[in-house]
């Protein structure tokens, strides 16, 4: 994709209102405020700082990044209760404006397993949006980087320009920070990505996690021809 021209250039509208059911039908492509974790490569740990080798009780806790037996401790811990395959990491979160990639799944009518999981999570996929200028106004990424992204140049990141109604900034959607979060959790936009904006993200999404290139490219080939 060489073309001199940005996406947002030629979507001219990335938004359309929903109307009055938009917090109760959340749908795909869907503007939401969610909470997301920042997962790292370095993985820190809460560990027991007293516990001896018989207690499973803890009420001191210490950050460790060095545990030789993470996530395979030899004893469980009844309060807080943690399995021995179990840890409690140490991560921070931020809540984020985010688009919907899936709407809530239909609810499956069937019992559940004593002490089993909950079939019925009321779980959504959701995909973060990451501002490109910090409170002060700083641009946190190079001018070429972005332009490389309005110019569909990397497949795991989506260009949004800023909506000013909704509190949303210039964004990279970043397709591989997608992650489930509770419908609880959300408050919804009466927002949706529209038309050409939802084809777009929507291919560009098929086309990042299954490589089915040929529908991302017909879709960017004919909004780019239209300049």
């Amino acid at each position: 994709m060489t073309s001199l021209v940005f996406i947002d250039e030629i979507i001219t509208k990335y938004f359309c209102e929903i109307g009055q059911n938009f917090k109760s039908s959340l749908k795909p492509g869907q503007l939401v405020w969610t909470y997301f974790f920042y997962n790292y490569e370095s993985l820190e740990l809460w560990r027991p700082a007293d516990l001896d080798d018989s207690s499973t009780i803890a009420r001191k806790f210490e950050i460790r990044t060095d545990a030789k037996d993470r996530f395979s401790r030899r004893i469980p811990l009844y309060s807080p209760r943690l399995e021995i395959d179990e840890e409690f990491p140490v991560i921070r979160a931020k809540r984020r404006p985010a688009l919907l990639v899936t709407s809530p799944p239909p609810e499956i009518n069937v019992a559940n397993i004593r002490g089993g999981e909950r079939i019925n999570q009321g779980l959504c996929l959701a995909a973060p949006l990451f501002s490109l200028s910090s409170e002060e106004g700083k641009t946190k990424f190079h001018t070429e980087l972005i332009n490389r992204v309005r110019k569909l140049l990397y497949p795991h990141l989506f260009f949004i320009p800023r909506f000013e109604e909704a509190g949303i900034k210039d964004s990279f959607c970043r397709l591989d920070r997608i992650a489930s979060s509770f419908v609880s959790h959300m408050a919804p936009e009466d927002l949706c990505l529209a038309g050409e904006a939802c084809e777009l993200f929507f291919s560009q999404l098929s086309f990042y996690i299954g490589g089915d290139s040929g529908q991302f490219y017909k879709t960017a080939f004919q909004l780019f021809n239209q300049k």
